[in-house]
């Protein structure tokens, strides 16, 4: 008898769960490797600040969807990171005090070496979101950015 109850309660400890998976409705996205190459330092003081965005709206925000601190090794970067398909922009400095901070010098001019996704550049600040945007669609995809 004791093992009925337990059959009967794993049983529907089971269902219950698949059930959840079957009625919320939401499937995981497809999600994909995307390897990034950082190019252009000087040295391999301090870190690479990498802001991630999926959007207009936080590419132009002080907000990524994701942000990232990445250790540089002879001069470079290069990191695997896992995302669901779809359209990103990356911005990246080399925060080379580790004050976690873009420093400027006067009229606002970076004083630390900045780069954007497809090393797009902006006349008079950042580049649009259109220029620097690709898409994350095969797996793995491999993009290269150049600082300066």
């Amino acid at each position: 008898m004791k093992r009925v109850t337990i059959f009967i309660t794993l049983f529907s400890m089971i269902m219950a769960i698949m059930a959840t998976n079957a009625f919320s409705g939401q499937t995981p996205p497809p999600t994909t490797d995307l390897i990034i190459h950082i190019k252009g330092f000087e040295n391999s003081n301090g870190i690479a600040k990498v802001g991630l965005s999926n959007s207009k709206a936080n590419y132009e925000s002080k907000t990524p969807f994701k942000g990232f601190n990445f250790k540089i090794s002879n001069n470079e970067v290069v990191e695997t990171i896992s995302l669901p398909l779809g359209e990103y922009a990356i911005k990246v400095y080399h925060d080379e005090n580790e004050n976690h901070e873009l420093d400027t010098r006067i009229f606002g001019i970076p004083a630390e070496r900045y780069g954007f996704s497809n090393d797009a550049r902006g006349s008079f600040g950042p580049p649009e979101y259109d220029a620097a945007a690709f898409k994350l669609d095969s797996n793995p995809k491999e993009i290269t950015i150049t600082i300066q």
